[in-house]
């Protein structure tokens, strides 16, 4: 196909304007989000070939890094507007451990013209290739440019303005480097999130989370444009060689305002002294930018995660695959951990992540006992406590926890000491506003919301979520529909946005909108039914249970 030209084809008898970034057929048209067309565009070039998720990644959102969900995300959308079963497709079919294909047949033509099938079409290889990226790219500026902005009713927030007194920094993912058969980028990845969780433990730092510093490359020029994006001065940034016995480490601090820099070094040690090496990048970060360690400071910085080099390598691979967010990826997480812990039975995080496992399990409905689940998950995260009364994180993940045990008020007081070890850590701010909404106090957990969005731009999907629930909670039900079809666009599998979006828009009398979500919903979760609100939500509250479960049978449900 000439990329020069309009393009434009046919999927079975849905025609495509990938320019208008519109469906149509008959007389019914859906319009699609750029990425969702951009990721269609690319399987009907390659009708009837599987495709593997990384190189649609590449094709919708460049060299962002994106969550496990964005792309199935996007699959899902595609089959609403197409109105495919995803148990028996027609036009897309997934290929387990791999990736899609589009099983349609495609044709080449205007709404009222000829068709010509498109492998008739002679395709420019390299040239070709080139502009047509470069085409999706620009009809994406828009949908990646919304998506990159934070909103509240309606209004755009500004990011953080670092200041001297307390100046910001942003850890930008290591990039991974040597013999691209030996993955080493769960390493890399580690590396990039302790030195995060470091710093984020200086009170004279503000440090931007590591899940938002991940969505930007933090090479180049590139550092000083994402930093100013998310409010940050400072920059730390580098790349990792690993073999098997050695480990180098190249590391570059920058003042992005005047883009220069303050401190670079290169290291290069036995990889059993890593954790030294680390401990030496947060000192030398910390003296550059003048910040002054407490004594309790120093003392913590000085604290091993663990002794066990074997164990820590095993940590880093099952947070790779927890991070996944698939059942057996999850149970693949769970073995990792399990490993670590028999190599290091004093390793307080293996402790407190493998709690996070039977959360999950909980939280997706991937086990038949959820009760006892949960209970496996708070043995887990109070001996991760036992073992280190000093980590914010091993403290988050007991208020985790406790909020899906509805044991609210312990929730809030581990969330409340792990903001006490750690002032930037984004996650706890979320899991004490949950449990302020379970007692009455809303407005309040919208505050805290925003004081965990201005720690992590980037938020995920639950961040909007849970500010979607509290605006519904005040009765704000416009501004609770705005927040949570945000939330659905980050993560459409997230059940309970969808929830409490169906029911603001019932509240609203938007019954055809409401509809309309709950196909979606059901598109998601075909078991779906009312009764099981309790199960999906954290809510206590017998009234606003009730009243979720009214709105959702208006439509239904």
């Amino acid at each position: 196909m000439d990329p020069s030209e309009p393009k434009s084809f046919y999927v079975a008898d849905w025609w495509v304007d990938v320019a208008a970034n519109r469906l149509r057929r008959d007389d019914a048209e859906v319009r699609l989000e750029g990425k969702v067309m951009a990721v269609l565009a690319y399987l009907a070039e390659h009708a009837g070939e599987a495709v593997d998720r990384e190189t649609l990644e590449q094709v919708a959102w460049g060299h962002t890094v994106i969550g496990y969900d964005a792309l199935t995300s996007c699959i899902a959308k595609l089959r609403k507007a197409l109105q495919d079963d995803p148990r028996e497709p027609r036009f897309i079919e997934t290929i387990p451990k791999k990736g899609y294909r589009l099983i349609a047949g495609v044709t080449r033509g205007t709404a009222q013209g000829a068709y010509t099938p498109l492998a008739d079409v002679a395709r420019p290889r390299l040239a070709g290739r080139r502009l047509w990226l470069a085409g999706v790219g620009l009809l994406l500026v828009a949908g990646v440019g919304i998506a990159l902005n934070v909103w509240r009713g309606g209004a755009q927030r500004q990011p953080p303005v670092a200041t001297d007194a307390t100046p910001t920094i942003v850890v930008f993912p290591f990039a991974t480097l040597g013999d691209a058969r030996a993955d080493y980028r769960y390493f890399s990845e580690g590396i990039t999130a302790d030195i995060t969780t470091a710093l984020s433990r200086l009170s004279g730092l503000l440090v931007i989370s590591h899940a938002s510093a991940s969505q930007w490359q933090g090479e180049g020029a590139d550092a000083t444009r994402a930093a100013g994006a998310l409010g940050a001065r400072y920059v730390l940034n580098g790349d990792v060689r690993r073999t098997p016995e050695r480990v180098r480490v190249n590391v570059r601090l920058i003042d992005a305002h005047r883009n220069v820099y303050l401190w670079s070094e290169k290291y290069d040690r036995q990889l059993r002294d890593i954790f030294a090496l680390q401990d030496d990048i947060s000192a030398k970060v910390a003296a550059a930018l003048s910040v002054t360690l407490t004594a309790e400071e120093k003392k913590r910085t000085a604290h091993r995660y663990t002794t066990s080099l074997e164990a820590y390598d095993d940590f880093q691979r099952a947070q790779a695959f927890y991070f996944r967010h698939t059942r057996e990826d999850n149970s693949l997480a769970r073995e990792h951990y399990q490993l670590a812990i028999d190599r290091d039975p004093g390793f307080a995080r293996a402790y407190s992540a493998m709690a996070l496992t039977h959360v999950a399990d909980h939280r997706y409905g991937w086990v038949r006992a959820p009760a006892q689940t949960l209970d496996r998950a708070l043995v887990l995260a109070r001996k991760g406590i036992a073992l280190n009364r000093e980590s914010p994180r091993a403290y988050w993940v007991l208020g985790y926890v406790h909020l899906f045990r509805r044991e609210y008020r312990q929730a809030a007081d581990a969330a409340d000491k792990a903001i006490a070890l750690e002032p930037s850590y984004a996650d706890s701010y979320v899991t004490l506003a949950v449990s302020k909404m379970h007692f009455g106090q809303a407005r309040e957990a919208l505050r805290l919301l925003r004081k965990a969005m201005l720690l992590n731009p980037h938020y995920p999907a639950a961040y909007a979520s849970v500010q979607g629930q509290a605006y519904f909670v005040v009765g704000d039900y416009e501004a609770a529909v705005a927040i949570l079809r945000k939330a659905i666009e980050r993560n459409i599998q997230l059940r309970s946005p969808h929830v409490f979006l169906i029911s603001a828009l019932s509240k609203l009398d938007r019954l055809d909108e409401a509809r309309w979500s709950a196909d979606q919903l059901l598109a998601v979760a075909p078991d779906f039914s009312s009764e099981r609100v309790a199960d999906m939500v954290t809510f206590r509250d017998a009234a606003v249970l009730q009243d979720l479960r009214t709105q959702l049978r208006r439509v239904g449900l």
